[in-house]
């Protein structure tokens, strides 16, 4: 069993005794929320230094002057009694009943109940039941007050409470006399001598609903007071001077119900505009009422009922005293103990207990060591500087250690140029506040990430809403190689498309592939005009800079290059006239080896030329060199590079028959002899050979069926990386419509 020690401290005067307490497991793992701006949390510290080890998951069951009844539940219930002058613990066998205010434990064996004082000043008291505890008239224990049991028997439908005291020698019993009519529903002791239950009445089919004050002497229904008939009652205390219950009012929110005994009017104040009264806990200190929800600390939503609230019953004027309760008890001097914490002092036992001008001051009094504020410990932080997206395998990671999991984190990254963002988030598994993120390298809208500067921020976020966020930030450089097709340097090759208006945008593979119908592509736009050129070739880098360009052909026959900037396409250039020769232009295959991609045109006689790139954006082009003849049967030439492990890159040529041929490139600006891959590819009227689309280091082929359908168009041949079998089966990715009218792709 694991008992969690708690950190000595300086001693407290305004303490009679030597206090100190447990570690809970809720206590290991909140992070609270400030208070209202209007009730500001006011708490003060005055540790104790001996030192008390309770197991994690205890609650506060009661507490006397020499000592604290605590529950430890779970798949064991253990009871434990730990006294205050040298935190000694005894584990108490089997269920134990709790007298709030005093040292009174109490146990049963069968009709026998028994009541120990813990402190030792007095013998036990044992209340034997059996005379009228039998087995046709069963009494069940609800709960002891001071020394008079409280305890119920089922008449059917309803339950009769029984006050069971001793008095002379011998046993007494009275039964609760509630007014006629009525039949009880709740019940309620928030301290020593007080006794609360709630009723319902009906009279001459007029239904009512009550709050009525018990004298435990008589059995008496000594004060009532009135809640609507369709309004659910919740926690209640009595003061010397008042009565409050929660109300829900039918369609309403969480309302406080405030009587002063002995009268008649009922003030209601709502305190929750968000939820109702379940699970809101009241007590009472001094001329104050405290109400709350317990668990806030290990709880995964906001609520402004994490926090512990005080309303002065005199004034009405309310202030926060802790972020979160995890359990409470009256003590025997009318405050209270609470397990549970603030963010400004962390995890603990505290006092709440009226200061010097009589409002209600949460006083620590032993800390577990644990913050209350969400923390962050064994960070692995995002690198700063260059980070090489291509050798770490395409991530950015981040991971750590939270002081609790009911918690979020996040990774947000951000491109410093286009404002884009992507990033990865994660719920720390429960028991455990380990995380580890991964981003990778993907933004929001679905397009892989660019070349470029990033900001970073790491955010870990308390689900219960308390306490601040934490917050990482840093910067870093993201750097890919250069690659085929890609047009604006994300290290994803990208498909161009001219649609029937003579726009040109470029579209991201994995963009593409990753899209559905509930997220739009979102293309680069490369501007309009485009349907000038009757001719239009992606070649890759032949111009010397990192990114791949464009040529065009217009229809007087003259061929432009357009640069790629890493961002889109840079202003045209001349290269030269007489083009109009080509029946057809291909580019983006090294033929001979060089590092840089060629050029390959068929002339109207059925000849191939190759013109070598130089990398000189003024002449880009060498000489032109004949290849060969007979090309004339070819209707669609596609470069593709290195598509099945040649040393050089490769051709494809589809004839007129729509059989596909592959040309393998020997390295040395000629061909191997053609090998046949398959018919029927006259289905398509664009094919591309747009680089590695997969990024499994293998060339792939897009091909484009104009017939296909809005969504059925598209088609990706995998590169197998095989000389005779170079494609796998294709695949389509979704295809949401790639422009207006006719579309051509590169």
């Amino acid at each position: 069993m694991h008992h969690a020690p708690l950190q000595r401290r300086r001693r407290t005067a305004a303490l009679s005794a030597v206090l100190a307490v447990v570690t809970a497991a809720g206590l290991a793992t909140p992070a609270l929320a400030a208070a209202p701006a209007s009730s500001p949390v006011r708490s003060v510290t005055g540790e104790q230094d001996t030192p008390l080890t309770l197991p994690d998951g205890s609650k506060l069951v009661s507490a006397g002057r020499t000592g604290m009844l605590s529950v430890t539940d779970g798949s064991s219930v253990v009871y434990r009694w730990t006294r205050f002058s040298d935190g000694v613990t005894t584990t108490l066998p089997g269920r134990q009943w709790g007298v709030l205010g005093t040292d009174t434990v109490a146990t049963q064996n069968g009709a026998v109940v028994t009541l120990t004082d813990m402190s030792g000043a007095s013998q036990p008291v044992v209340l034997d039941t059996s005379a009228f505890n039998t087995t046709t008239t069963r009494y069940s224990l609800l709960r002891v007050i001071g020394s008079t049991l409280v305890m119920t028997v089922d008449m059917g439908d309803i339950h009769e409470y029984h006050l069971i005291s001793q008095e002379a020698g011998r046993v007494v019993d009275r039964k609760v006399a509630l007014p006629e009519g009525a039949w009880a529903t709740l019940n309620f002791n928030t301290g020593p001598g007080s006794f609360v239950l709630h009723y319902n009445r009906r009279v001459n089919d007029v239904f009512t609903k009550h709050v009525g004050v018990v004298d435990l002497a008589t059995g008496a229904v000594t004060e009532s007071y009135d809640s609507a008939p369709t309004t659910v009652t919740g926690s209640t205390v009595v003061t010397p001077t008042h009565v409050a219950w929660t109300e829900t009012p039918s369609g309403g929110r969480a309302t406080l119900a405030i009587a002063r005994r002995g009268g008649t009017t009922v003030d209601r104040f709502p305190v929750d505009p968000v939820r109702d009264t379940r699970s809101l806990l009241l007590r009472a200190v001094g001329d104050w009422v405290t109400y709350d929800r317990n668990g806030g600390g290990t709880a995964t939503w906001t609520d402004a009922m994490h926090q512990l609230t005080a309303r002065s019953l005199k004034t009405g004027e309310t202030v926060g005293l802790m972020d979160h309760v995890q359990s409470s008890t009256p003590d025997a001097d009318g405050n209270l103990l609470v397990l549970g914490g603030t963010v400004e002092h962390g995890e603990g036992l505290y006092r709440v207990a009226p200061g010097a001008d009589g409002t209600p001051v949460a006083t620590l009094l032993t800390g577990t060591g644990r913050p209350t504020a969400l923390a962050l410990s064994n960070e692995s932080l995002p690198p700063t500087g260059a980070v090489d997206f291509d050798r770490n395998g395409g991530v950015l990671k981040a991971s750590g250690t939270l002081s609790r999991s009911n918690a979020r984190v996040g990774l947000l990254v951000t491109h410093t140029a286009s404002g884009l963002e992507g990033g990865a988030s994660n719920v720390p598994q429960t028991g455990t506040g380990d995380f580890a993120l991964a981003w990778n390298g993907v933004f929001h809208n679905g397009v892989p990430a660019y070349n470029g500067d990033y900001t970073w921020t790491l955010t870990a976020s308390p689900s219960n809403g308390i306490g601040p966020d934490v917050v990482r930030t840093g910067t870093f450089t993201l750097t890919r190689a250069p690659k085929a097709h890609d047009f604006d340097d994300n290290g994803s090759p990208d498909l161009l498309a001219r649609d029937g208006r003579g726009r040109l945008r470029s579209y991201d593979i994995n963009h593409i592939e990753g899209s559905s119908t509930i997220r739009p592509l979102n293309p680069v736009d490369l501007g309009t005009g485009w349907s000038g050129y009757d001719r239009i070739t992606a070649t890759g880098n032949i111009a010397g800079t990192t990114a791949p360009d464009l040529v065009g052909r217009d229809r007087t026959g003259v061929l432009w290059l357009h640069q790629g900037n890493g961002k889109g396409l840079a202003p045209r250039t001349r290269i030269g006239g007489g083009w109009q020769i080509y029946r057809t232009i291909t580019a983006g295959s090294d033929l001979n080896g060089d590092g840089r991609p060629d050029l390959l045109a068929t002339d109207t006689t059925g000849s191939l030329w190759l013109y070598k790139a130089t990398g000189d954006t003024n002449a880009p082009f060498a000489t032109r060199v004949k290849v060969g003849g007979g090309w004339g049967i070819y209707n669609q030439l596609t470069a593709t590079g290195n598509l099945a492990g040649a040393p050089a890159g490769d051709l494809l040529a589809r004839d007129t028959a729509g059989t596909l041929w592959l040309y393998l490139g020997k390295g040395d600006g000629t061909l191997a002899p053609r090998v046949k891959i398959g018919g029927g590819w006259n289905a398509y009227v664009s094919l591309v050979g747009a680089g590695d689309v997969d990024r499994d280091g293998r060339n792939d082929l897009i091909a484009y069926n104009a017939n296909g359908g809005f969504y059925s168009s598209l088609y990706v041949y995998k590169g197998t990386g095989i000389w005779n079998a170079p494609f796998g089966p294709r695949r389509a990715p979704y295809n949401p419509g790639l422009g207006e009218g006719a579309i051509d792709l590169f």
